[in-house]
């Protein structure tokens, strides 16, 4: 028979078992932790562990583990944040326009609002392909509306998703997204929160600079947004408004042909002198995201990275089947037609 127990949730007490696995045990008395994948790759289930054992399995970041993979291993307190519940809406494309030649900005309006917190992703599905995962995010001006969703998406030639947007997926097909999703979502602190992006990347990190620009205008802020080649630094509008709201650093770099206004280099060479009480938000290539964690690391900052990895996933049979049914609705706006 196995040990028992005792673990605080979010200051609620329960009674569990050595060797449970932490997420299984705490929803099976009730309680709801965040989570997606349950296989330790989507980071959903980060929780912070603030007493007692617990056996991260490989999981631990600073005094965070991953729910789904950490075993109980004795008595402990641990506390995840409250976030909007995950919910499934259907609604179509309503916009598709170029931000460069590889990256396109797809509005999705949804039947009715959907909230999220900066810097969380979702699931989404257009009819008859398989779904991906998306960060929502704003226009470059900053604009949006609380029943739509804004994307940004590289177009990639052999793409299952990408490469028809603009074409088969056109203004007017029908989607459906579940969500939200993630742990790496903006929270409001006190010390640096430094912001790091490349490529579409950009979507999640702009969120988060919006957010925390009107939640807490007098801190200090540190933005980093990378690109291989300068023609895709899309977000030069946007990095020109944070300037203007008083963040000292902004920078754009690339690591391709220079362009006026742009740094040359990765964005980790322009990455100050990291301190321990510093927040730092991370997405875009998974080698760009680990070595700012590795840095996070040897400083003792908080890291909420987001690595941005290509999906393999074809489309099935029935996908194919379903966009028969995708349904263009002729009465929306016409879209911009996308750049290959």
């Amino acid at each position: 028979m196995a040990t028992p127990a005792s673990l605080v949730v979010n200051g609620k007490p329960i009674r569990v078992a050595h060797g449970d696995v932490l997420l299984e045990a705490v929803m099976g008395a009730g309680i709801s932790i965040p989570h997606d994948c349950s296989t330790g790759q989507c980071e959903t289930c980060r929780v912070r562990v603030y007493d007692g054992e617990i056996d991260a399995r490989g999981t631990q970041r600073g005094d965070t583990v991953l729910a789904c993979q950490a075993r109980i291993s004795g008595n402990a307190v641990i506390e995840f944040d409250a976030v909007p519940e995950p919910i499934k809406l259907s609604g179509r494309v309503t916009a598709i326009l170029p931000l460069s030649s590889d990256i396109l900005e797809v509005t999705l309006s949804l039947a009715r609002d959907f909230a999220y917190l900066p810097g969380q992703y979702v699931k989404c599905t257009f009819a008859g392909y398989p779904a991906r995962d998306y960060s929502p995010t704003l226009r470059n001006d900053g604009t949006g509306e609380r029943n739509e969703l804004i994307l940004q998406i590289r177009r990639l030639d052999d793409g299952v998703v990408s490469a028809d947007l603009g074409g088969s997926i056109a203004v007017g097909h029908k989607i459906s997204i579940h969500g939200p999703f993630g742990s790496a979502f903006h929270r409001p602190g006190n010390g640096r929160i430094i912001l790091i992006s490349t490529g579409t990347g950009w979507a999640p990190i702009w969120a988060i600079a919006r957010a925390s620009r009107y939640r807490e205008p007098a801190r200090e802020m540190v933005v980093i947004a990378g690109a291989r080649d300068p023609r895709n630094l899309y977000m030069t509008d946007a990095l020109a408004w944070l300037a203007g709201t008083g963040v000292g650093h902004v920078v754009a770099t690339a690591t391709g042909a220079t362009l006026e206004g742009v740094m040359v280099g990765r964005p980790t060479d322009h990455l100050p002198a990291l301190r321990a009480d510093d927040t730092v938000h991370v997405a875009g290539s998974p080698e760009m995201v680990a070595a700012v964690q590795m840095l996070c690391e040897a400083a003792g900052a908080t890291c909420h990275a987001d690595a941005f990895v290509a999906s393999a996933t074809k489309r099935s049979f029935k996908d194919k089947f379903l966009g028969l049914f995708s349904g263009r609705n002729s009465g929306d706006a016409p879209s911009r037609p996308a750049s290959s």
